[in-house]
């Protein structure tokens, strides 16, 4: 017989497999994601102003808002794969120079296109509170990752993991305000598009948050005979 104290196995099971279930989902959705930007590549290259995101935005695509619409593009895809492979740590344990690498190429990407890009690119959101959504989205996305450098320079390891997770799920923004789109459209809901802009970034954050500073799940421990 194998008694446990103070903790079901069964419970401890079931955590580990839905924690598991959850991180292939996200990668799935983080993969479809991508996929389907690249797929929409053609609408983009050259610009095609009756596809359903470039719609309404003939205006005003150009100059420098088109500098920033093709650095945020390829910006995101690269931050979102990098990311990724950034977060495992099995990547990080067996190949730390790669990780090393990896991470100052998401952390250039980050403060120099992605963020600035997504800021400019705010002010022409449907309304003010999209944007200003959107604005904020930017400027965290930059601080978390300029935090998350400055732990690394620091060797502070472990503040370090703490700020690129928060960088990674603001990433996810991108990720989750297309599941909000589609769930709106499923259900027939209108006008979500401004808290949306909101919601895709404050609420993972929010879950992240909770599940750091939540206590641990301590593992079963065998009861000596």
């Amino acid at each position: 017989m194998w008694p446990f104290a103070d903790f079901p196995f069964t419970t401890l099971i079931y955590m580990t497999i839905s924690t598991k279930v959850i991180r292939l989902l996200a990668g799935l959705l983080v993969a479809q994601t991508v996929v389907a930007v690249l797929l929409n590549f053609p609408d983009y290259f050259p610009p095609n102003f009756r596809s359903d995101f470039l719609l309404g935005r003939g205006e005003y695509f150009h100059g420098a808002y088109a500098w920033a619409f093709y650095a945020h593009i390829v910006s995101g895809l690269v931050t979102l794969v990098l990311g990724m492979v950034l977060m495992s740590s099995r990547f990080r344990v067996r190949w730390p120079a790669w990780h090393r690498a990896f991470g100052r190429v998401q952390v250039m990407c980050v403060l120099l296109l992605l963020a600035p890009s997504g800021f400019g690119m705010a002010w022409y959101a449907t309304g003010m509170v999209a944007g200003v959504g959107f604005a904020t989205l930017a400027v965290a996305t930059a601080t978390t990752a300029a935090m998350g450098w400055r732990r690394a320079v620091s060797r502070r390891f472990a503040e370090h993991r703490v700020w690129m997770q928060r960088c990674f799920v603001l990433l996810c923004s991108a990720v989750v305000i297309r599941v909000i789109g589609g769930a709106s459209d499923v259900f027939g809901i209108a006008g979500v598009y401004p808290y949306a802009a909101w919601l895709s970034w404050l609420a993972p954050l929010v879950v992240l948050e909770a599940a750091r500073v939540s206590p641990p799940v301590r593992r079963p421990q065998r009861l000596s005979a």
